[in-house]
């Protein structure tokens, strides 16, 4: 495994769809910086604990260790043509009509520390198709286990990077962060679309290519 494979899968996981709904849902209500906590940390304890047990499983079965010729190929591909589907899915979709933030019922749906943290918990058991691939170069390295979990902990941690820094802005500079927070919004309600399926399409075909070459 490169680090440049790792960033790369690490950057594009930010994009993960449902990691932005939810932050924009919360930036919605009055309480953001509670709500973002909430819902990182438990999204952080979930994805690197399922992340570790993961790595480790890999690492004790010799099929996955020694699947550098079939395994891993067929993964490198198969997540490849998933993230080229998931961006021809993105671009087809119509546009969603516009939406009003600070809906109160919206609010008092999402207004709990304990609605956030269950999600946190629940949405992110299988948090994207990237991780997935990560987690298998990760259990193929000969680091040590300690090294292993560092990989698996900071790969979640950039992961988390659309929740984290939000939480970082208010904490340090509410009233600056609340100007920014309201214009890249407005940024992303008219150019997420085409970032993320850019995204989706660059890295599936990074990750078809990576595969045809180890089957080469």
């Amino acid at each position: 495994m490169s680090l440049a494979e790792y960033l790369l899968l690490a950057i594009a996981s930010i994009f993960w769809p449902l990691l932005f709904a939810i932050v924009l849902v919360a930036l919605s209500t009055r309480h953001p910086v509670r709500l973002l906590t909430a819902f990182l940390i438990a999204g952080l304890l979930t994805t690197i604990t399922i992340g570790v047990v993961i790595v480790f499983a890999l690492e004790d079965k010799d099929a996955f260790a020694r699947s550098s010729n079939t395994g891993r190929p067929a993964l490198y591909i198969l997540v490849g043509l998933l993230s080229i589907f998931a961006a021809r899915y993105l671009a087809a979709r119509p546009p969603a009509p516009a939406k009003s933030h600070g809906d109160p019922r919206l609010e008092r749906y999402v207004a709990s520390t304990r609605v956030a943290f269950g999600a946190g918990i629940v949405l992110n058991i299988l948090p994207g198709f990237f991780p997935l691939v990560a987690l298998m170069d990760i259990a193929q390295t000969s680091y040590a286990p300690a090294v292993k979990v560092g990989l698996v902990a900071v790969f979640y941690v950039i992961m988390f990077a659309s929740v984290e820094v939000p939480i970082l802005g208010y904490a340090f500079a509410p009233d600056r962060t609340a100007a920014v927070v309201g214009g890249f919004n407005a940024w992303l309600n008219r150019n997420g679309r085409r970032l993320a399926v850019w995204i989706l399409v660059v890295v599936g075909v990074y990750l078809i290519a990576r595969g045809l070459l180890l089957y080469a």
